[in-house]
C-alpha cells in the first residue's frame, strides 16, 4: 500500500486597510473617447468609418467615470497602477521590486465615489494626427479639493500595513492619478493620505 503524503497548506493571511486619500492638485479623468476607439477598430479591419463630427463641447459632457449608483467616480485601478509604479522607489529588485505590490495587493472596487468641492472645465490646444497636424481644441473636466476612500487588501506574509501606506503616499507625490499626472510630466492628480 502506497504511503499517503501529508500536505501542509500555508495559510494566506489577508490584511485590510481603509484609508482616505486627499488630492493635492486637481484630478482630471481620462476615459477613452469611444469615437476614437471605433475609428481605430474600423481602420484596423480596413472598413470605412464616418468622420467624428461631435464637438469638444459635447464630448466633454461624457468624459467622466461613474459609480454603479451614477455618482462621479475614479477607477480603483488608477491608485493600484500608481502604487505599482511608486513601489520601485521603496523595494529593490532583489526584494521583489514592483511585484510586491502588483501581486500582493488588491484595491477593492471598480469605480470609487469621488468627493470634491469644485468642478471646472479646462481647455487645451493639441494637434490632429497626420501630415497637416492642424490645431484641435481639447476640453477636459477637472476636480479640485477632491478625496476618495480606498479599501486595500494585502498579503500579510509578504507586506506590512506600514509598507502599503508608504507606497501609497510616495505614489501620490511621484506618480499621481488621472490625466496630466506627475508621471506624465503634468502637474495634476497628486495626492496624500489623510491620517485624521
Amino acid at each position: 500500500m502506497a504511503k499517503q503524503e501529508t500536505i501542509n497548506v500555508k495559510k494566506l493571511e489577508i490584511g485590510t486597510i481603509k484609508v482616505k486619500v486627499v488630492g493635492d492638485s486637481p484630478y482630471m479623468p481620462e476615459p477613452m473617447d469611444m469615437a476614437v476607439l471605433e475609428r481605430y477598430n474600423s481602420m484596423k479591419s480596413k472598413k470605412g468609418y464616418t468622420k467624428d463630427d461631435i464637438s469638444e463641447d459635447e464630448k466633454v459632457k461624457a468624459k467622466f467615470y461613474y459609480t454603479d449608483n451614477n455618482k462621479v467616480g475614479i477607477p480603483a485601478r488608477a491608485f493600484y497602477n500608481s502604487m505599482i509604479r511608486a513601489s520601485s522607489y521603496l523595494f529593490e529588485i532583489k526584494q521583489g521590486g514592483m511585484r510586491n505590490i502588483k501581486e500582493g495587493v488588491t484595491l477593492v472596487g471598480d469605480i470609487l465615489p469621488l468627493e470634491f468641492k469644485k468642478q471646472k472645465l479646462l481647455t487645451h490646444w493639441g494637434r490632429t494626427s497626420g501630415m497637416k497636424g492642424s490645431p484641435r481644441k481639447i476640453m477636459r473636466n477637472a476636480f479640485e479639493d477632491w478625496e476618495v476612500k480606498l479599501t486595500i487588501q494585502y498579503n500579510k506574509n509578504n507586506l506590512s500595513a506600514e509598507q502599503i501606506i508608504n507606497v501609497l503616499n510616495w505614489a501620490g507625490f511621484h506618480i499621481g492619478v488621472g490625466g496630466f499626472r506627475k508621471e506624465k510630466t503634468g502637474n495634476f492628480g497628486a495626492f496624500h493620505i489623510d491620517f485624521n
